[in-house]
């Protein structure tokens, strides 16, 4: 197949960007012609197809006709027979898409289709968004908990770009997502129940450990991600500090980000041991879940997966988590790998850190953490979206 590509960004960094440096490559393996478009190019070789930049319009701004004209051009000469779309916000480009192939596929990695904050997390309250975007509950949500940009002129603009952003994903023949969770979403918001399919994501092979490593003597408790507050790495430290010092695990932070020094600062604060491992590459991110003990994803928003979880499986490491968004499915799908606790609830993750690392339970969450694993196969998921592409499925 020939398969035409529009994503935000080319680098070799960030979770979206992650997923695409895994797939694009083995798509090529299996013989399918791939061309990437790209708002913007930061690495050109970081998917390994070719790649071209044709900077559309960010998220918060209308579509650019001279982008969407930019791409119908490219479409016409390549001749894809799909069309696909990964993160891409400019409602005319995606227009542009769904005309210049005989299939168009939107993949759905975040909120923001279907959300002007992006996150569907109230700046004021800190609560989940459970209500379908539009303009009567978003602009309610902006007066009363600071949405978009509060009660604005500028906050009615940015919902009705996000509202053609949303009608041009309902007019995809397949809207993938990686969690039921974010299927319902899109559902919620407008999206044809059988076009709204959910492929779980994929880990490449050099992700699982052949063996998984010993447990660590010196136990750790492992953060990796951008650190953000709506990330919870702040809530794992205050839940670490509910632990009796004697028992109290170090806390090793993998990824930087606007939350770090306050994390820090938090830890010292508590007592709590912190060490700072900067942003890691794939091979160190790798190395980092194996002196781990237990991997943490405090996320306090909808992860509409979580990734970081099932690479920790990968490498036989029991997870603690939040249960929000997508993350209950891949924990419960374990049988015990993980354990998830109620979203904001520090004591419950903190006794539940305890528990897994009591050497019994912890010997029995890395085997059935690798176990789990197993269900994300590079060569599944490959398989599944061809044949969404090809109209198959």
């Amino acid at each position: 197949m020939r398969l035409l590509v529009l994503c935000e960004r080319v680098d070799a960094e960030g979770g979206t960007e992650s997923y695409l440096r895994t797939l694009l490559p083995a798509l090529r393996a299996a013989g399918d012609d791939v061309r990437v478009l790209a708002r913007s190019v930061d690495d050109a070789d970081a998917y390994g197809v070719p790649c071209e930049r044709i900077a559309w319009s960010d998220e918060h701004d209308p579509s650019s006709p001279e982008a969407a004209g930019r791409v119908a051009v490219f479409a016409r000469t390549f001749q894809p027979d799909a069309a696909i779309a990964h993160n891409v916000l400019d409602a005319g480009v995606l227009a542009a898409a769904r005309t210049s192939a005989p299939r168009f596929i939107y993949h759905l990695h975040d909120h923001r289709p279907f959300c002007p904050n992006g996150d569907r997390l109230y700046p004021q309250g800190g609560e989940i968004c459970a209500v379908p975007m539009g303009a009567v509950h978003c602009s309610f949500h902006a007066l009363v908990h600071g949405c978009a940009y509060g009660p604005r002129p500028r906050t009615v603009r940015l919902i009705g770009v996000r509202e053609d952003v949303a009608l041009a994903v309902m007019g995809a023949d397949a809207v993938i997502s990686l969690s039921t969770y974010m299927a319902q979403t899109a559902r919620a918001n407008g999206i044809a129940a059988q076009s709204a399919l959910v492929v779980l994501p994929p880990l490449a092979g050099d992700a699982y450990a052949q063996e998984p490593a010993p447990r660590p003597l010196l136990d750790s408790v492992l953060f990796a991600g951008r650190v953000m507050p709506s990330k919870g790495a702040r809530s794992l430290v205050r839940a670490l500090a509910r632990l009796d010092p004697g028992k109290r695990p170090l806390l090793s932070i993998a990824g930087t980000g606007p939350d770090l020094d306050a994390t820090i600062g938090e830890a010292e604060h508590h007592g709590v041991d912190v060490e700072a491992l900067g942003r890691l590459d794939a091979d160190g991110l790798r190395a980092a879940y194996d002196r781990a003990s237990v991997v943490a994803v405090p996320s306090l928003w909808g992860e509409p997966f979580g990734l970081v979880g099932i690479e920790a499986f990968a490498r036989g490491r029991p997870v603690v988590a939040y249960a929000v968004g997508g993350i209950p499915e891949w924990i419960g799908a374990s049988g015990g790998g993980g354990v998830a606790v109620p979203r904001g609830d520090e004591a419950a993750l903190g006794l539940a850190i305890l528990a897994l690392l009591e050497r019994n339970a912890w010997e029995a969450a890395s085997q059935r953490a690798s176990l789990a694993s197993r269900a994300y196969r590079l060569d599944a998921h490959v398989e599944a979206l061809r044949a969404i592409y090809r109209g198959a499925a």
